[in-house]
């Protein structure tokens, strides 16, 4: 069953340019993160395009809007949006850009298309994705503010969020379903850092299975030295 995922993640200043770092691949090497295969780094591509730094820009658009800020104010928001790999990887370059496209359209309703900073896919990991980063400014009765509170809410919130996705994106692919709501399951939202590190170890786990796949007594020490292999090349470097 394929779904579409959306996921959230607020950002305070201090983490900003770090989030800035791996969206843009501003690093030469990311030897700490096998999902990233350097050579297919010409494949990303921007949806919208950041006119500087996300640090900058969220600066700049928090001076124009006039808002105050305090030092533990969620000052941008980071969206992952995909879907299941199997179900990206069905789809022809053209209709992924297309997925991307609707999505993006979605979040630009939701907040605004002025408040958002960039979205760039990225088409050098597993499984294609859109990372859209967006300043959470708000206009109310007393002018604008920034409360990603407003935007993102609570569990109902974010639960009317994901029922909205699914039916911006199943309009055009019905296959896709709706995952069960966290309402109903009482599970909270995964920040992306954690849905990243499920992915990576779902992806580490299949490849040692298959490394030790027939082992027997008289492959044992091969099948051992491969699977070894395979850990030590997803091992971070010191």
């Amino acid at each position: 069953m394929p779904y579409a995922i959306l996921r959230f993640q607020k950002k305070k200043a201090g983490g900003v340019s770090a989030c800035y770092t791996h969206n843009e691949r501003k690093k030469e090497a990311y030897k700490s993160n096998p999902d990233i295969v350097a050579e297919r780094k010409s494949d990303n591509y921007h949806l919208v395009l950041p006119k500087q730094t996300y640090l900058r820009e969220v600066k700049r658009m928090i001076a124009a809007a006039g808002c105050r800020t305090r030092s533990n104010s969620t000052v941008m928001v980071e969206t992952l949006i995909t879907a299941s790999h199997d179900f990206m990887m069905t789809l022809k370059p053209p209709e992924q850009r297309e997925f991307f496209e609707r999505a993006l359209a979605f979040v630009e309703s939701k907040i605004g298309k002025e408040n958002i900073i960039a979205a760039v896919v990225h088409m050098d990991e597993k499984t294609p994705h859109m990372h859209l980063s967006f300043c959470p400014i708000t206009k109310g009765k007393n002018g604008m503010s920034l409360s990603a509170k407003t935007i993102l809410g609570n569990q109902a919130t974010l639960s009317k969020w994901q029922t909205n996705f699914h039916n911006a994106m199943s309009e055009r692919w019905p296959e896709l379903e709706r995952g069960v709501s966290s309402m109903i399951t009482k599970r909270k939202h995964i920040p992306l850092s954690v849905f990243k590190a499920a992915e990576r170890l779902d992806k580490q786990f299949a490849e040692v299975t298959a490394a030790l796949d027939g082992i027997n007594p008289l492959n044992a020490k091969k099948k051992r030295d491969s699977a070894l292999k395979v850990l030590e090349r997803w091992m971070p470097e010191a």
